[in-house]
């Protein structure tokens, strides 16, 4: 993203965020504005290989770093992590880029941000892309993580969250923070059924980072430029804050925030598109079938990719051309 001007810009709740523009381009009907957001743990740079591949588009781009990473703040009250909060700094970045039509794009945390916004915020966008995690609908319930690995392991045959255990442990910053070599190798080991192994089962994620087994990394996590960076992130931030969203949600800030939204509001009513990742043990696609079965999606498109979780990275080049093709043939159509 060299060719992206870095900008600053304190929001309506006292937060500096830093984020990327692209250029040039448009923010119109014909052509929307389209703001990505990242998750964990990554920065806008997430996407540096997907938008290089989309030069040319008239529409302009806006990546910022989300709450809690690189060069935004990384508040340690968690309730500012709320989806509502968050979806009110994003409308600030786009106020501050006059940015009025949009679609938004989100991965992992970033997807559940953009959906979250979305509902909040949908006078802003024409368009909504999920990458890897499908519409999770609100529930009027509060969160249990116990209860939800319980049910996980019945209908999938594994506890779908079981490295939460870990992430909201009081020393699981500190460990990762004293090992981010042996992180990495966690979050993009090349082995067959990794994630499933590493994340869905319990007590396997804090064994493996405090052990020495060694594992073969995916080809785009052997490139120097995506590990050095995450390297140099974490060495200078630490890992707390970007471990916030699960604490949030588990200790249901969330909870609270998606119980604002009016039941007659939470259909998606513009089209989505959900690119679904086939070696992604976590974010499985069943995460959107309540969404389907009560009609929340009406314009909902899917692709199926061949990809592990961290998709922008691994497939740049098929999400970009995804991403253009919505675009083209169903945002301009509609």
């Amino acid at each position: 993203m060299d060719r992206f001007q870095q900008k600053q810009l304190v929001t309506r709740r006292s937060l500096k965020y830093t984020y990327f523009v692209s250029p040039s381009g448009d923010s119109t009907e014909k052509n929307p504005a389209l703001i990505f957001l990242h998750g964990f743990p990554d920065s806008a740079h997430l996407w540096s290989e997907v938008v290089a591949m989309m030069e040319g588009l008239p529409n302009k781009i806006i990546i910022p770093d989300c709450l809690g990473y690189a060069g935004t703040d990384k508040p340690e009250d968690i309730s500012l992590y709320s989806y509502d909060g968050q979806a009110d700094d994003l409308e600030d970045i786009l106020q501050n880029e006059n940015a009025k039509v949009n679609v938004i794009i989100g991965h992992d945390w970033g997807s559940v941000l953009a959906q979250r916004t979305y509902l909040h915020k949908s006078h802003l966008f024409s368009g909504i892309i999920l990458l890897n995690t499908g519409y999770m609908v609100p529930s009027t319930q509060p969160f249990d993580l116990a209860v939800v690995n319980r049910t996980t392991e019945k209908v999938l045959g594994y506890p779908q969250f079981a490295y939460w255990e870990f992430f909201l442990s009081h020393d699981a910053a500190e460990i990762i923070d004293g090992n981010l070599e042996r992180m990495w190798q966690a979050l993009h080991g090349d082995v067959e059924n990794w994630m499933q192994k590493l994340f869905c089962v319990p007590d396997a994620m804090r064994e493996f980072i405090l052990g020495d087994e060694e594992v073969s990394l995916k080809a785009y996590a052997k490139k120097l430029e995506w590990k050095d960076r995450f390297i140099r992130q974490f060495k200078t931030d630490g890992f707390a804050s970007s471990l916030q969203m699960y604490k949030a949600t588990a200790w249901n800030v969330q909870s609270k925030s998606d119980s604002t939204i009016p039941s007659e509001n939470l259909a998606i009513r513009v089209p989505m598109l959900f690119i679904i990742c086939t070696q992604d043990a976590v974010c499985v696609p069943d995460i959107m079938t309540p969404a389907k079965e009560q009609g929340l999606v009406p314009m909902l498109k899917e692709v199926v990719i061949e990809s592990a979780h961290w998709s922008p990275m691994e497939k740049p080049g098929e999400i970009a051309l995804h991403i253009v093709n919505f675009l083209s043939n169903t945002i301009l159509s509609h």
